[in-house]
């Protein structure tokens, strides 16, 4: 149906969510107990998400993502600015990190690719980078500002940020995020357009991850806009953000004369 990733998110929370109410209200005998996860929760929810997906949302979702590939064909080709592209596509990459947005833009980026036109994965790949690998910076200039589990998490950030995985950053923002989203999207948008207007550009298909420089004009300008955008993020958030998420409340804290156990015997 050309749902993509945001119809494919729909999807599994109408799945999900019908079988929940299957479980609650439909109360069969004990001996037809085991029919419930085998026939009657999987009847239901393949019908369910076959009448939302296939009949109810097939149009709207279809053009939704065919308008937003259209829209960023557009901005390629008709002329537009190429930091105004770098600045929407870097911001919608590191809203949702992995979420529907972020893989409408990544989506959008491939369609564009196979059509042979290439800058919009500069600044698509460059964004990726960024949200992990600032929350890595973070957990190394900032130590004190994160609780001990997060410390440790920044050590995998490294490598998410060099390969290109942006969820890798989730936990972090997770901590509050109201106030980390936009820092998210502007330090996305920021090493975006600091690649663009430094004059990073592809004339091959360029490849993802930090690495990718390599495949990419004037990669050092790719390298110098995602440093860019992941120090923005990395110095904002820890200045607004306090990521020690166990200092108030706690269970760490929580000794064994704080636990009462009571065993009855019957």
């Amino acid at each position: 149906t050309n749902a993509g990733f945001l119809g494919a998110l729909i999807a599994a929370f109408a799945a999900g969510y019908t079988v929940k109410w299957a479980k609650e209200h439909i109360h069969l005998p004990d001996a037809m107990q085991q029919i419930m996860p085998l026939v009657i929760c999987p009847f239901l929810a393949t019908g369910a998400v076959a009448l939302l997906m296939g009949v109810i949302l097939a149009g709207p979702l279809s053009f939704i993502n065919a308008s937003l590939v259209e829209w960023l064909r557009q901005l390629c080709t008709s002329g537009t600015s190429q930091l105004v592209l770098a600045l929407i596509l870097g911001a919608m990459i590191c809203s949702d990190m992995g979420g529907p947005i972020n893989k409408s833009a990544w989506m959008a980026g491939n369609v564009l690719m196979t059509e042979g036109i290439f800058q919009p994965n500069v600044f698509i790949n460059c964004a990726i980078c960024i949200p992990p690998l600032a929350y890595a910076i973070a957990t190394t200039i900032r130590k004190k500002r994160f609780s001990a589990d997060l410390y440790e998490g920044g050590k995998g950030c490294w490598v998410m940020g060099f390969i290109g995985i942006t969820e890798g950053a989730i936990p972090y923002t997770l901590v509050k995020p109201q106030v980390l989203i936009p820092v998210n999207m502007v330090g996305g948008a920021l090493g975006a357009a600091v690649t663009s207007l430094l004059g990073a550009t592809a004339e091959i298909p360029p490849v993802g991850g930090i690495y990718g420089f390599i495949s990419i004009a004037n990669g050092w300008a790719y390298l110098v806009g995602i440093l860019a955008g992941a120090l923005f993020i990395a110095l904002v958030s820890t200045w607004l953000v306090n990521f020690n998420v166990n200092v108030e409340g706690d269970s760490s804290d929580i000794s064994l004369d704080d636990i009462d156990i009571d065993i009855t015997i019957e």
